[in-house]
């Protein structure tokens, strides 16, 4: 009987620009189940420097894949061939090392000084002035901004060994994506938000950068009337007298199992209107 051994199968194993395309994969199909406008932008910016570390270590890949054919041609020349007459050597050509790729920044040097003008009542945008030495000098891929309705992420990779980050997810109004751009000058960076018009035909009016209120908190406090109640009960409490605070702890603590509501009333703020309230 002759015996069969089993080969175990190896798995393929990847070149160095293959690794980093599947790693680039992996970053893409991770991105769609993210929500913040921040972390895309910085998941795409790395998707981004991966394939183009992936494209350099393919050249060298192949480069370094050429000089061994040619090696491996002269070793399989065949034995009873005359042998070739000597031909000059040629200068040996220098191969890259492949070279880790450089990541992205992980922390950001908030931007906090910058110039806003809100332009001319019929101007179609307001605009954003952010002073950055030689930051024209640096490739536009490291230059990104993100724009939604009501906000704006603007990321500046790799100036001088730093990175750079001015958001702004409150405007005081709300903006056309579409209309909306950046531009890069040789020591700033000036970012433009397109202007909505107003029923009338107008740009609406700027006043400042940033909304006096937290439009995102406005929102949530209309999809989930109880959240503002609650607050309100908070303020109550923290301002109120002992007497005030013990009716409303006895009410939050109600609520908490799940009591309140029972008995047809609020509980011990049933008695509120009798305090004027």
């Amino acid at each position: 009987m002759v015996e069969i051994e089993e080969v175990e199968q190896q798995p393929k194993v990847l070149s160095q620009s293959e690794e980093r395309d599947a790693d680039a994969d992996a970053i893409e199909k991770v991105i769609p189940m993210i929500h913040r406008p921040s972390a895309v932008a910085h998941l795409e910016a790395l998707v981004k420097k991966i394939r183009r570390d992936a494209s350099a270590l393919k050249r060298v890949e192949a480069s370094r894949a050429a000089m061994e054919g040619v090696e491996i041609s002269e070793e399989a020349a065949p034995a009873s061939a005359p042998a070739p007459a000597p031909a000059p050597v040629p200068a040996p050509v220098a191969v890259p090392a492949a070279v880790a790729p450089v990541m992205p920044s992980q922390h950001y040097t908030t931007i906090d000084k910058y110039m806003f003008d809100a332009g001319s009542y019929g101007s179609p945008t307001v605009s954003i002035y952010v002073a950055l030495p030689n930051v024209g000098s640096i490739p536009r891929d490291n230059i990104t901004c993100e724009f939604t309705p009501s906000s704006f992420n603007l990321i500046v990779r790799d100036l001088g060994g730093k990175s750079y980050r001015l958001v702004n997810d409150n405007l005081d109004n709300d903006i056309e994506t579409d209309k909306s751009k950046i531009l890069v000058k040789a020591d700033k960076v000036v970012v433009k938000l397109g202007k909505k018009k107003t029923e009338y035909g107008s740009y609406d009016h700027w006043s400042q950068l940033t909304g006096k209120k937290d439009k995102k908190k406005k929102a949530a406090d209309a999809a989930n009337p109880a959240a503002g109640i609650m607050d309100l009960m908070k303020q109550m409490y923290d301002e109120g007298d002992d007497n005030m605070k013990k009716m409303i702890g006895e009410t939050m603590q109600k609520q908490k199992e799940g009591k309140l509501g029972a008995d047809g009333g609020m509980g011990g703020l049933g008695d509120m209107g009798d305090m004027g309230i």
